[in-house]
């Protein structure tokens, strides 16, 4: 005779669902990770978010126990890097290894996704903006920059890394502040825009520190101001755009994100595991050979600060023409 299962029991079994659910739920949080952990960093290999993500997996392994695999998938300002994390499920085995460039490329639409399609789980790296010339030039702050620029519109080349990105953003702000405009010449990588500099190619460059690290330290160029709030440790006769009248902190950050969709306590065990990195003498080492800021923003503070990013970063680009 075939089972027919009473009101009670079906109640029953249908109050039990969610209680095994949840215990499984808890197991799989608490094996967490059983099997490689996939690093996908979304640029191609050597630049400075390829070395830091290269530096996050080694430590995982180290410091957590992790099995790591790094991917580069670079292309679409980031877009191939999020989408192949988008593609996965949500459990936690693909982290997206990105950068401040994120709001820069969905404000454009080319990353075609929105933020929410993201959880944005630590911010580790931050990197400053500068203005940096070279040694013999007659400007020697900040403000002779900007009286220069306002007095003598478009006679100085200003450039950096990239169209209507990060530092062309930095240069957006001061001229607002400082009442002038500018035009802006990019490059298709960091490490070019020093060496345009010292080749009489530009007056002028807003840059990271690093990018033109060797050459700061030699006096061959020399930085007008740094965008930190105070001054940077690695860069302490470097007065702050702050201290010179112009209120302007800002630097890009590097960090991990995961699937939007995954859940709180595999979230909260990727968390635990980048606290050991952070607490490591390996990762302090790491910054600062590299000269970057520790910022270690969690969950919450890293949301906030990419949907802040966005909004101010969406109305420069619609200041350039490069969104509507």
């Amino acid at each position: 005779m075939p089972f027919n299962p009473t009101r009670r029991s079906l109640l029953t079994a249908l109050g039990a669902a969610p209680l095994v659910l949840r215990i499984k739920g808890a197991f799989a949080a608490a094996g967490f990770p059983e099997k490689t952990v996939n690093l996908v960093i979304w640029s191609g290999a050597g630049g400075a978010l390829d070395t830091y993500g290269r530096q996050l997996a080694e430590l995982l392994t180290k410091e957590a126990g992790w099995t790591v695999a790094v991917q580069n998938r670079p292309g679409g300002s980031g877009a191939v890097g999020v989408s192949t994390v988008l593609a996965q499920a949500p459990d936690g085995y693909n982290l997206l290894v990105c950068t401040g460039t994120l709001t820069f490329g969905i404000a454009q639409g080319l990353i075609p996704f929105k933020l929410e399609d993201l959880r944005y789980v630590r911010a580790m790296q931050a990197e400053p903006s500068s203005v940096a010339v070279r040694a013999d030039s007659p400007l020697k702050t900040l403000d002779d920059f900007v009286t220069y620029m306002r007095d003598n519109p478009n006679k100085l080349r200003v450039g950096g890394h990239a169209p209507a990105g990060f530092h062309q953003f930095i240069l957006f702000q001061l001229g607002k502040m400082g009442k002038f405009e500018s035009g802006w010449i990019p490059h298709d990588a960091s490490g070019k825009v020093p060496l345009s500099l010292l080749g009489g190619h530009m007056d002028v460059a807003i840059m990271t520190p690093s990018s033109g690290l060797s050459q700061v330290e030699s006096g061959e160029v020399r930085l007008l101001g740094i965008t930190t709030e105070e001054r940077s440790h690695f860069f302490p006769k470097v007065p702050t755009f702050k201290e010179q009248g112009y209120d302007i902190v800002d630097s890009i950050w590097r960090g991990v994100a995961v699937h939007g969709k995954t859940p709180d306590d595999i979230v909260a065990r990727i968390q635990e595991a980048i606290d050991k990195v952070e607490a490591s003498r390996d990762w302090l080492d790491f910054q600062n050979r590299e000269k970057q800021e520790n910022i270690n923003l969690g969950e919450k503070a890293f949301t906030q600060l990419v949907n802040r990013q966005l909004a101010n970063q969406t109305e420069f680009l619609k200041s350039v023409g490069l969104v509507k």
